[in-house]
């Protein structure tokens, strides 16, 4: 690619968000400076995909290998071309021409089709119904089955004879019907699917012949040609530009602690929040540190003072004995109220009396309303017959305080 004066920064490329690692390729390798439907497609695919689901590159190649035969461009109404279209999608809708293909379905075909049949519950272990395979068989289960049989034959024809009137009505001058001659050796149509319905139909017109395949009803009439007059219309190119050569700055209220002390206080107090919720017991520091350490959500440059902070935190004399197997400990665990709202405390310790112990962990100063999340978490504990034994407020800044509530 450098010998074509195209060069890439791979490295650069996978560190960029994936709409705008997109783009980044689309300017290397000029494909802006020309206007692409498939591209501009492509690129509403992508953000759709980032919007909906994740930025993951690898997501997005999985995606797009499954869903690439369903994509399409967009094309305008007014484009002088054939529009693919479903039956159950035409209802209602009229055009001028209408070709309708593949007209040999059998009208009693189904997939896999399946029946609930009413049984005796005494003998089924109280269950009314059973889930059966549905074929010819059921007709030969007394009454009962020959009803579900005709039943279920008598609604496939009624079905599917719908949706060959719907396909029948579309057409508002032309209608272009492509079958197939579906007679057997001896000569007898099958009456069971569309191609045979259609022979039976020129049969009762006296118009059936065996060895003519076109038949033809009414007079073709050329439409007449309307001259409109085009306009000239010029195609918009792509617009891609990199941000950074807009020169925008951002400002915001969280923008005010970039490299600021406050912020790798923030930082640092949701870090020790992330791994103590992966710590039930003492055992399971090296644990959530070496896992954390694996996945890149801290560094061997701050685990020194991440690991003092946490062994504050568990080795604290009120903490201690809660991190140990004692307790059935559940940690960021999601509590529905009756009321739908939902609550998630840092940590519930339940002992064998169903007495709870509640910890909270918390950063900054000390606040009422901590007091007040504490007392909800509380409430909403012993609605659910539990005992409340110990309430407690774990601030964690340059040092471990704790406050029972």
């Amino acid at each position: 690619l450098e010998t074509l004066n195209i060069y890439i920064d791979k490295n650069k490329l996978l560190s960029l968000p994936l709409y705008e690692l997109v783009e980044q390729l689309i300017r290397t390798f000029n494909l802006h400076n020309t206007s692409d439907a498939y591209l501009q497609f492509y690129l509403d695919i992508v953000l759709e995909f980032t919007q909906k689901q994740n930025s993951d590159l690898t997501g997005f190649v999985n995606y797009f290998e499954q869903k690439k035969d369903s994509l399409s461009v967009i094309s305008p109404k007014n484009t002088n071309a054939v529009q693919i279209i479903t039956i159950h999608k035409s209802k209602g809708l009229e055009f001028p021409v209408v070709i309708f293909p593949f007209a040999d379905l059998n009208i009693y075909k189904e997939l896999d089709p399946k029946i609930w049949f009413p049984v005796d519950e005494d003998n089924y272990n109280g269950f009314e119904t059973l889930l059966l395979n549905y074929n010819k068989d059921v007709e030969n289960y007394g009454e009962v089955g020959q009803y579900i049989y005709n039943y279920h034959q008598s609604q496939l024809e009624l079905d599917n004879i719908n949706l060959l009137y719907v396909t029948l009505t579309r057409a508002s001058e032309q209608l272009f019907i492509i079958s197939k001659k579906d007679v057997n050796a001896k000569g007898i149509v099958n009456n069971n699917t569309y191609s045979g319905m259609l022979i039976s139909y020129l049969k009762n017109l006296s118009l059936w012949s065996d060895n003519q395949l076109a038949y033809s009803f009414g007079t073709l009439q050329q439409n007449e040609v309307e001259t409109k007059q085009e306009t000239e219309s010029s195609t918009i190119n792509l617009i891609s530009v990199p941000k950074e050569d807009h020169n925008l700055k951002i400002i915001t209220k969280s923008g005010q602690l970039w490299d600021t002390k406050q912020e790798k206080a923030i930082e640092r107090g949701n870090l020790v929040h992330l791994i103590l919720s992966k710590i039930k017991t003492h055992q399971d520091v090296d644990f959530a540190f070496n896992n954390l350490l694996a996945s890149g959500d801290i560094t061997s440059a701050n685990e020194k003072e991440l690991r003092h902070i946490v062994n504050s935190v568990i080795q604290h004399n009120k903490l201690s004995p809660y991190f140990t197997n004692e307790y059935q400990t559940y940690n960021e665990r999601d509590i529905i109220t009756q009321s739908g709202q939902l609550l998630r405390p840092d940590r519930i310790n339940i002992n064998s009396k169903n007495e709870v112990v509640i910890l909270d962990y918390k950063t900054g100063e000390q606040k009422a309303s901590y007091k007040l999340q504490l007392g909800t978490y509380a409430t909403i504990i012993e609605n659910m017959h539990y005992k409340i034994k110990h309430k407690y407020i774990v601030y964690i800044n340059d040092s471990v305080e704790v406050v029972e509530i």
